[in-house]
């Protein structure tokens, strides 16, 4: 019988996501479930926190009852999340609006006028990162400005996490490794930066106080323990994003060590000893003080291949339904029938607007080079190197600014894809590694949870019991040369389309 059970929640951009593992990082149960995100006007991205919080409940009950373990098996609880997030809380906890998700681009004018109002050298000089509706002081003066009541009643403005571990445990905080996607942060000294709270003109009370993401911030209560089946008094750590719990998945505890994780979307996650101070990447803290974390993040890849089985696979969902398979497999295997290079057909993978390197809301996704001949398998290929192609301008961004891979490894839903794998080591030119288990960001929350409760010394012990290396993708000669000459076309294409995709979304 397992009697130091690990369980991890990570509350991602589609579903919430727990696992319950041993020490020894042997997955015990696993479960997910999904839930909609409201896209009421274009660039507007909402969740209702109290949906995250019911699938919480469904998810812990799942894994505890299909480990048939008993809850005081748990020896403690970390919770992951998208991010970042502007979730408003009154002081009890309830939510006051729906929940601003990362996605959200509606603060575009507030980033004109913070532009205006603060030096965005100074930005990146404290925090790091640029003046982007993506992160949360815009959101947050959208907030200010539009939904003045709301903002006034607003006690704390918390994470997708922190809203989970204020339910659980009644307790306010934010994990450190949210804290540079604030804008608000002094990245070096790990603390909220009163001078760029200042220029930015909010208030500093409505701001959450900082806790490591290791430590046990409190424990589950009664009421929490009857919503969820944890035993009460569970210990529960503050957590972190859910790029700092890939890393940590991916055992990423050297600088120049590196993983990219495709889910919704694909982060490109870069292990640093110096914290990043430039802006077209994104500064992450790290799990382990003294480390950083450098990220390329892009919007919408694996929602690209999710509006592509939504709108166009209803013979694959169906088909997968009467097999009792996933439709990405079925949609993965037509796409295996296609070349590389999907015969000729480029796609620019900005379905939603694009982070780094272009930060652009107002980019979209195009198929460049259709043709009658182009199949189905081809359309599906294409996103699939679109994504490689986008993957490989983050990791060529970040070499520019002095921060080389050493290693990568691939983690998240995007690498239970064999064929994606291949794409990518092809399209990057490098080896790319997956953990033995690819189980995602709540086996991160899981290992810190082992280092926090005290069965491992520190995280880096952790992780060297608890991560093991699965199989190595090789990029294939022949394909490489394909490739660098289709993603020479690929990086000419948003230039060239730029001043349309401003136009086109200027005419509604």
């Amino acid at each position: 019988m397992v009697t130091e059970a690990l369980l991890g929640i990570d509350i991602g951009t589609t579903a919430a996501k727990a696992i319950l593992c041993d020490r020894n990082g042997a997955v015990l149960a696993q479960a997910s479930e999904e839930y909609p995100t409201a896209l009421p006007q274009p660039g507007w991205a909402e969740q209702d926190p109290e949906v995250w919080w019911q699938a919480t409940c469904h998810v812990v009950r799942r894994v505890l009852g299909a480990a048939r373990l008993p809850a005081q098996a748990v020896a403690g609880v970390g919770v992951s999340c998208q991010a970042p997030t502007l979730a408003a809380v009154d002081t009890a906890g309830r939510p006051l609006y729906p929940a601003l998700i990362w996605m959200d681009r509606r603060a575009e004018p507030q980033c004109a006028q913070l532009r205006a109002e603060v030096e965005e050298t100074l930005v990146a000089t404290l925090n790091g990162g640029r003046i982007d509706p993506y992160y949360l002081a815009p959101k947050l003066r959208w907030l200010r400005e539009h939904e003045p009541d709301i903002y006034a009643r607003c006690h704390q403005v918390l994470q997708a996490n922190g809203y989970i571990v204020h339910k659980l445990t009644g307790i306010f905080c934010m994990d450190s490794s949210h804290g540079p996607l604030t804008l608000c942060f002094d990245s070096a000294r790990g603390e909220w930066s009163p001078r760029l709270i200042e220029a930015m003109q909010l208030n500093p009370e409505k701001l959450p106080p900082i806790r490591a993401c290791g430590e046990v911030i409190g424990v589950v209560t009664s009421k929490a323990a009857e919503a969820t089946g944890l035993a009460p008094g569970t210990p529960v750590i503050a957590g972190m994003t859910d790029g700092t719990a890939a890393a940590v998945e991916a055992g990423l505890t050297r600088p120049g060590d590196a993983a990219e994780m495709t889910g919704q979307s694909t982060v490109l996650l870069i292990c640093s000893d110096a914290p990043y101070r430039g802006t077209a990447l994104i500064p992450l803290g790290h799990a382990i003080p003294g480390l950083h974390l450098v990220v390329g993040a892009m919007s919408a890849t694996g929602g690209a291949l999710r509006w592509f089985r939504d709108q166009l696979g209803e013979h694959e969902v169906a088909e997968a339904q009467r097999q009792g398979v996933d439709p990405f497999e079925l949609l993965s295997a037509e796409a295996a029938q296609s070349p590389p290079g999907a015969n000729r057909l480029i796609f620019l993978p900005y379905m939603y607007g694009e982070r780094s390197p272009i930060w652009d809301s107002a980019a979209r996704g195009v198929f460049f080079g259709l043709s009658l001949a182009t199949t189905k398998g081809d359309l599906v290929r294409a996103i699939l190197e679109g994504a490689a192609y986008g993957l490989r301008h983050n990791v060529e961004t970040a070499a520019e600014a002095g921060f080389v891979l050493k290693t990568l490894a691939c983690v998240g839903g995007g690498a239970r894809s064999a064929l994606w794998n291949q794409i990518k080591a092809d399209v990057l030119g490098r080896p790319v590694t997956l953990p033995q288990a690819a189980s995602g960001a709540a086996m991160g929350d899981a290992i810190l949870v082992a280092a926090s409760v005290g069965l491992y010394t520190s995280l880096s012990e952790a992780v060297a019991a608890m991560v093991r290396s699965g199989p190595t993708f090789l990029p294939q000669a022949e394909n490489q040369v394909r490739y660098n000459t289709l993603y020479r076309i690929y990086r000419q294409l948003y230039p060239a389309l730029r001043p349309l995709f401003h136009e086109l979304v200027e005419t509604y």
